[in-house]
């Protein structure tokens, strides 16, 4: 694999292990939110609550299609790199 192949494959996987920490932390979020202020009357009212779960649940989708697209560049990197040495 070139140097440059790595750096790319390395930048995908960061971006990666980013976006996916972000889908985590927007679910604890959201745990911690509907947790608090539905059960124990935190002081939201439900339309707060519904307009930030449906924020975070559009940040989930958007991550989630840009995960789908760096899975993709992976393999398509790990397909092109294997191919490469069984011709060298």
């Amino acid at each position: 694999m070139s140097i440059v192949t790595l750096l790319a494959r390395q930048n995908l996987i960061a971006r990666k292990n980013d976006l996916q920490y972000q889908m985590l932390q927007n679910s604890s979020s959201m745990r911690r939110m509907l947790n608090s202020n539905v059960f124990f009357g935190g002081g939201l009212n439900l339309a707060d609550i519904s307009s930030r779960e449906t924020a975070m649940d559009l940040e989930n989708i958007a991550a989630s299609s840009e995960l789908m697209a760096i899975n993709a560049e992976l393999n398509s990197l790990n397909d092109s790199s294997s191919r490469f040495n069984y011709f060298a």
